[in-house]
């Protein structure tokens, strides 16, 4: 990874850690630990935990503690949406709450249970079917490998 890659990574103050696909699961313990240090930090990230807080009918003036949850809820869609890469942002335009967002992009990295345990066998029968053509030597195959993969 390049400097600016690794930043981008990193995040900063103003600016969430954005998910690299390959390294999803430091990006989880990373985007909550940023979100942690934001104002109203518990807050946001129960909006992501457990869906939008529901707003009751709003009446003037509008109570406090409703504005914290709304702006929590907000804030969460916005820190998510940061965080990620254009082309899974595009996927998940369309979702509408920040769970939704951190629910998708889980599935998107993780796949199904099932989808798992296709890659396993997947690799696997690579694995098996790994082998040297005719009198080929360890060298050989190292050097041929890269020109069989593309």
């Amino acid at each position: 990874m390049g400097s600016n890659e690794e930043t981008n990574a990193a995040g900063t103050d103003t600016r969430p850690p954005m998910l690299v696909e390959s390294d999803y699961d430091s990006w989880k313990i990373r985007i909550h630990r940023y979100i942690r240090g934001k104002p109203n930090g518990k807050l946001i990230w129960k909006s992501i935990q457990n869906g939008p807080t529901p707003h009751p009918m709003i009446t003037d003036p509008p109570p406090t503690e409703e504005n914290k949850l709304e702006m929590a809820d907000t804030q969460a869609e916005i820190i998510l949406s940061q965080g990620l890469p254009r082309h899974i942002f595009n996927i998940l335009n369309q979702t509408s709450t920040a769970k939704e967002i951190w629910d998708n992009v889980e599935l998107l990295m993780q796949g199904s249970g099932r989808t798992l345990q296709q890659r396993k066998e997947d690799l696997f029968d690579e694995y098996e079917r790994f082998r040297a053509i005719g009198n080929e030597s360890i060298q050989d195959l190292l050097y041929a490998f890269p020109q069989r993969c593309e």
